[in-house]
């Protein structure tokens, strides 16, 4: 997944507008992708993908930013009304597949990157639903573009 100018977006958000779509919310449970972000290790991760989670009214809902690059080094972000966490995580994420999981608990929510925990915190979203979403933003730090700039997603999976 690539954006030719400014971004792409992959969603399951069934409140998206577009007709025919029913899309898909998830509760409580386990999330987790299986993802190449763009970049080579020791460097920059180019542009600013994610791959995150969030309700039908934000702030509200909460959001889970799982695996969020944010001005090239990976971070793991919460973010609610009364409640904003966040976490930058070393290592090399860049330019390799990579595991990131949620497991979204009543309360609290902990962070794994290839099955080791990486941030737990406690959440203040009253546990409701979220959709999926994978995008490709653009950040002037570091824009590319084409294959050099793709999101390669393996999979996702939920277990509510």
């Amino acid at each position: 997944m690539s954006g030719p100018g400014k971004g792409a977006l992959v969603s399951t958000n069934p409140g998206d507008g577009v007709a025919g779509h029913a899309g898909a919310t998830f509760g409580l449970g386990f999330y987790e992708a299986r993802i190449l972000f763009p970049g080579t290790c020791g460097t920059t991760i180019h542009n600013w993908p994610a791959w995150w989670t969030t309700g039908q009214s934000w702030p509200g809902h909460g959001e889970n930013d799982i695996a969020e690059p944010l001005s090239g080094t990976m971070h793991s972000n919460y973010h609610s009304p009364s409640t904003n966490t966040t976490a930058s995580i070393p290592g090399c994420w860049a330019g390799q597949f990579h595991t990131y999981g949620l497991h979204r608990k009543a309360g609290r929510n902990d962070i794994y990157f290839d099955g080791r925990l990486v941030q737990s915190y406690a959440t203040r979203d009253g546990a409701a639903p979220h959709f999926l979403v994978i995008n490709v933003g653009y950040w002037s730090g570091s824009p590319v573009y084409g294959p050099a700039a793709a999101i390669r997603i393996d999979y996702i999976r939920v277990w509510t």
